[in-house]
């Protein structure tokens, strides 16, 4: 944890984070709802699902040419995971954000990304801190990408976050660094 010239501290933490890279027109075009339900989330968040999915029927009419075995054996794998996605009702959906290791703020945070984008795009982050809250929808603005390998750390700011998710992302910081304090505490006695 560090304080780094900042108005809120930091953490490093596995965080339950999904994202939504737009261009700079996009987030013009497109404001997030001050209070989305789940089936908006879903649909936000699922079209990079959608996407993922055609490629992989895409790959499977590929591999179809070398071995139509293989090829059914995958295609039947895929609607079985398709299948399963469409019965996830829409709690369920939120509890199951995939979990990315964060730096976090009540200002922002970090993290790795793979996908294309400069510091004109911004950022659409799912965050749920706190398991018995609902998840925190946020835009974000690009502070600076830096390189890491074949990928690249992007540090995002927060834009219109409300104030009772700054309070949620505050409580869960503060919490983590009690068990940190904690966890300290019980190896140096």
């Amino acid at each position: 944890m560090s304080h780094e010239q900042r108005s809120f501290f930091r953490l490093d933490v596995m965080l339950p984070c999904s994202y939504r890279v737009l261009t700079a027109q996009e987030a013009q075009n497109f404001e997030l709802p001050t209070d989305p339900d789940s089936s908006f989330i879903e649909r936000y968040f699922m079209d990079n699902l959608v996407k993922l999915d055609e490629k992989i029927d895409e790959l499977i009419a590929q591999i179809g040419t070398k071995s139509t075995l293989i090829a059914s054996v995958l295609a039947a794998l895929n609607s079985k995971v398709n299948f399963m996605l469409q019965t996830i009702d829409e709690d369920q959906l939120t509890h199951n954000i995939p979990q990315r290791m964060v730096n976090l703020s009540a200002g922002g945070l970090s993290f790795v990304i793979n996908e294309e984008l400069n510091e004109s795009c911004f950022v659409d982050v799912l965050l749920r801190p706190l398991k018995n809250e609902h998840p925190i929808l946020a835009r974000c603005k690009i502070v600076k990408i830096i390189p890491v390998g074949d990928t690249k750390k992007v540090a995002l700011e927060f834009t219109g976050l409300t104030e009772e998710d700054r309070r949620k992302l505050v409580y869960f910081i503060q919490i983590k660094e009690v068990e940190l304090a904690n966890k300290q505490r019980d190896t140096t006695s």
